[in-house]
């Protein structure tokens, strides 16, 4: 039997100056009793970077790279499940923007790319480790915590990027399910298709088919998680020619099949799925409210 825990996760607001830079900001409480641990993986994501209260959590990559517990874990854009094992946690994450990988951190996403980093060993996070050793008070205040986090993030200068109106547009044209192929992105974007190509390894840290075949998959990983009833042929994207090719997708950046995924535990996984769906839905209907107010 696996161990008796309770895991929220939160997504916060923040300053709008540092929507370009991250995806999300959340908070993950985890409470395991007897002081066990639990186990579970994380699905492909953009880069974050981790800070934790207390070195409670490890992971691992399916080619083996290995993370021990620290309070500045980072994991590089990732097109594979991570591993994560860990016991009672506080933990702020940081989901960052490509613009934000460029921006706050300016070394090429493909270095990084499913690997796993000890923020306090790689010299390209150095700069995060204050915020690691401050984050925290002697008891725990999501409001002030949030509040250190955000003025520690508005107070770095930024790398200098020529790019990142691009990187911007590539971001956006990404999130929109019409875009189904390269040639789409390139009209989208108006760049060239060597030039999008190299942009993407730099930023993205993956070609434009891979960025473009994993949104695919998450748009269907979500609708599965979130309404289980669907069954996987209700829940795949339509931009599916059939469901063997979402098995083969499945396989590639989750490593293992639908089946074995659905009869999986997932204490984390499926909280922080169905708590960034509600965020991203709150998000939109505050948008629209902005756009019916002023007209548009």
């Amino acid at each position: 039997m696996p161990p008796i825990c309770k895991i929220t996760a939160n997504y916060m607001r923040t300053s709008p100056r540092l929507r370009r830079y991250f995806t999300g900001i959340f908070l993950i409480e985890i409470d395991v009793e007897n002081g066990e641990v639990v186990e579970d993986f994380m699905f492909p994501d953009w880069a974050t970077l981790r800070f934790n209260q207390s070195p409670a959590v490890a992971g691992s990559t399916r080619d083996g790279d290995v993370l021990g517990t620290s309070t500045l874990s980072v994991s590089g854009p990732r097109s594979q499940e991570v591993y994560v094992r860990t016991g009672s946690l506080r933990q702020w994450g940081v989901l960052i923007h490509p613009v934000g990988w460029v921006s706050l951190i300016g070394k090429p996403a493909n270095e990084y790319a499913n690997c796993l980093v000890d923020g306090f060993v790689d010299p390209a996070f150095e700069r995060f480790r204050p915020l690691a050793r401050t984050l925290f008070g002697p008891k725990p205040d999501p409001a002030a915590e949030l509040a250190r986090l955000s003025e520690f993030f508005l107070g770095l200068r930024p790398f200098e990027d020529p790019a990142v109106d691009t990187i911007e547009a590539v971001f956006e044209a990404l999130k929109d399910p019409e875009i189904e192929s390269v040639t789409a992105l390139v009209e989208r974007v108006g760049t060239g298709r060597r030039t999008l190509e190299r942009l993407c390894l730099r930023a993205f840290g993956f070609p434009p088919k891979t960025l473009l075949r994993r949104q695919r998959f998450m748009r269907s990983l979500t609708h599965f998680t979130m309404d289980p009833s669907l069954k996987w042929i209700g829940a795949l994207d339509a931009s599916y020619h059939d469901q063997a090719q979402f098995v083969r997708d499945f396989r590639d950046f989750m490593g293992m099949t639908p089946s074995e995924y659905g009869r999986r535990y997932k204490p984390v996984v499926e909280p922080v799925i169905h708590e960034r769906v509600r965020f991203s839905n709150e998000l939109a209907a505050s948008r629209a409210q902005v756009w019916a107010a002023s007209g548009i």
